[in-house]
């Protein structure tokens, strides 16, 4: 009895959470247009009590005013100078400088590349006294990045302790996406890289300081880079890769098939593939082995030019492999 009624609390704790962000979020979305921040830190600490709401007050109004700066992300620009003294004070003056100054410049265009919508997002929760960091580390977001062998820092998110814990939250990617078609940005707010459980943010974030993988038990660096490319309908679509399936697959010499592991599936799901090279998506027949809850596909491989091998869930990609030769 008393599980039956920890569940139906924890669904009516999960729905109130919801209907809070929404009215939240209704909220920020009809703010004016302000001018500078210490105008928009007023608004959201009058309007809003606790921190929990500040931070997500600050991540929509991001989301909808801030655009990816796609010109500077295709422009190759040198490294940074860092500059540091042995002065811990002096050092920490001016990484406050640098942050306020970084925070302003971008809330005064609306552009940004990650470290920006990080970095403002730190600047707003400081000064609403919210205890927050910028997380640097390296993201996997192609089959091309499964071969990855050398760690180069190349994306920033960031960490908000609310409550005593410490929640994911990544900016540039809740705000929208390119359109690789028209080479423009496309605004779309994703609530999804709010608050991100870390188990499934780490199938995409490889933070620098394992620390912030909020996991029990680390990921290593290999072992991020060798699981396939997931998207975020994976999460809903019931299907568990097993531990030891990779993104890199092999076509068996012996009968041209590729076969994937799945420990898990749900009941009356149903998942498709493609090829690259395919036109239309097919049903993924899985098999389940006897006296275990694991699930083999086989698949048979009769195109020569196909590379990746993509898995669809009501009509929506969830996870990419890449065909090895």
């Amino acid at each position: 009895m008393k599980s039956v009624i920890s569940i139906v609390f924890y669904l009516f704790f999960i729905n109130a959470s919801s209907q809070n962000y929404k009215l939240i979020d209704e909220k920020v979305k009809n703010y004016p247009k302000f001018h500078q921040i210490e105008t928009l830190v007023l608004r959201v600490d009058t309007s809003f009590k606790t921190k929990e709401e500040k931070a997500r007050a600050y991540y929509t109004w991001i989301s909808y005013n801030i655009t990816y700066d796609l010109n500077r992300y295709h422009t190759i620009e040198g490294p940074n100078l860092e500059v540091t003294f042995n002065s811990e004070r002096l050092n920490k003056c001016i990484e406050n400088h640098n942050r306020s100054k970084l925070a302003n410049r971008i809330f005064k265009t609306r552009r940004a590349l990650c470290m920006g919508f990080s970095t403002l997002f730190q600047e707003l929760c400081l000064r609403s006294n919210i205890e927050v960091k910028i997380i640097e580390g390296i993201t996997k977001v192609s089959v091309d990045d499964l071969e990855h062998s050398n760690y180069i820092k190349n994306h920033a998110w960031n960490a908000v302790k609310i409550k005593n814990k410490w929640q994911l939250i990544d900016l540039s990617w809740s705000s929208g996406y390119e359109n690789t078609n028209t080479g423009k940005w496309v605004t779309a707010f994703n609530d999804f890289y709010f608050f991100t459980n870390p188990e499934e943010l780490i199938t995409t974030h490889f933070p620098a300081d394992s620390k912030f993988q909020l996991l029990e038990k680390s990921l290593n660096f290999e072992s991020f880079f060798q699981q396939p490319v997931v998207y975020n309908k994976y999460f809903e679509s019931g299907l568990k890769i097993s531990d030891y399936q990779k993104g890199l697959i092999n076509v068996s010499k012996k009968d041209k098939k590729i076969r994937l592991s799945f420990k898990n599936r749900k009941k009356d799901t149903t998942i498709y593939y493609k090829f690259d090279d395919d036109t239309y998506l097919k049903e993924l027949q899985l098999i389940k082995k006897e006296g275990s809850n694991n699930f083999v596909a086989a698949l048979k491989y009769k195109s020569r030019t196909s590379e990746v091998l993509s898995l669809y869930y009501q009509n929506e990609k969830i996870l990419d492999f890449k065909i090895e030769k």
